[in-house]
C-alpha cells in the first residue's frame, strides 16, 4: 500500500462546503504518480506507457473543508498481462473512510498504438503494491 496525503483546498469544495466530487478524482491520479513513476521513471511525454480507461469513484461520506487534510491510500487490485487496476481510498483524521474508487490502466506501446505486456522488470516493482484483499475492486466491465 502506498500512502499519499492531501492538503485540502479551498476550491476543492462546493457551496455546502463539502469537497467536490471531481476532488477525489485529482487526488487519486495525483497518489496515482509512484505508480507512473514505476513505468516511466523520467515521467517524459515520449517515453510515456499508460493510458487510463476507466475510473470509478464511490462517495461515502461528506468530506468536510474542515477537516485540513486527508490521506490518500493505493493498492494495485489487479495485475494483468497489460493492464492493471489501482485502487484508492479517502481516510479522514478519525480514519474512517469517505471514498473508494479505481483506475484501470492499460500499458501501450504509443507507436504502434496498442496494447503490449507488461515487462516483467516492471511487474517486480508492482508485486509489493499487489493486495487482492484491498477494500475496493473496480466492477465488471458491462
Amino acid at each position: 500500500m502506498l500512502t499519499h496525503t492531501v492538503q485540502l483546498r479551498i476550491f476543492d469544495t462546493d457551496m455546502v462546503g463539502h469537497c467536490h466530487h471531481l476532488a477525489s478524482a485529482q487526488w487519486f491520479e495525483e497518489a496515482r504518480n509512484e505508480i507512473f513513476e514505476i513505468f516511466n521513471p523520467k515521467m517524459t511525454k515520449e517515453d510515456w506507457n499508460l493510458l487510463l480507461v476507466r475510473i470509478e469513484i464511490d462517495y461515502r461520506a461528506p468530506i468536510q473543508f474542515t477537516e485540513r487534510e486527508v490521506e490518500i491510500r493505493t493498492w494495485i487490485s489487479h495485475l494483468g498481462r497489460s493492464s492493471l487496476h489501482v485502487s484508492h481510498g479517502v481516510y479522514l483524521k478519525d480514519g474512517s473512510c469517505a471514498a473508494l474508487g479505481g483506475a484501470a490502466m492499460v500499458y501501450f506501446d504509443l507507436k504502434e498504438q496498442r496494447s503490449v505486456p507488461i515487462p516483467e522488470s516492471i511487474r517486480e516493482k508492482l508485486l509489493p503494491h499487489l493486495d487482492p484483499d484491498c477494500p475496493y475492486h473496480m466492477s465488471a466491465k458491462k
